[in-house]
């Protein structure tokens, strides 16, 4: 079974949350290629256009998060990491508010 991050789960668990908020702000989402994060366009060789401003998403589902405690993990009474169940808040831009960084 592959591992997939949080970001993968949730564009996988909330296609259609995602989908119907971008059409409220006027942009066509067909697939997952259309919207990424930030760091993700810019690994994709584009960038944010001056001005525009990401869609900002909470995940429907909570995803384990390592809690810390004092900058080192928390651990229990068997010494395993103790982890915290978390939505996780996700800010998007669409293909339309990229454009590609060697133009």
């Amino acid at each position: 079974m592959e591992k997939r991050t949080n970001y993968e789960k949730f564009i996988i668990d909330d296609f259609n949350i995602i989908a119907n908020e971008f059409d409220k702000k006027g942009y066509s989402v067909k697939d997952t290629t259309d919207f990424e994060t930030y760091k993700g366009w810019l690994e994709q060789g584009r960038k944010v256009k001056t001005g525009n401003k990401g869609l900002r998403l909470e995940s429907s589902k909570s995803y384990p998060k390592p809690f810390y405690q004092y900058n080192s993990p928390q651990l229990d009474d068997k010494g395993r990491r103790v982890y915290r169940y978390c939505k996780k808040t996700f800010v998007l831009f669409h293909i339309e508010q990229t454009e590609c960084i060697n133009a």
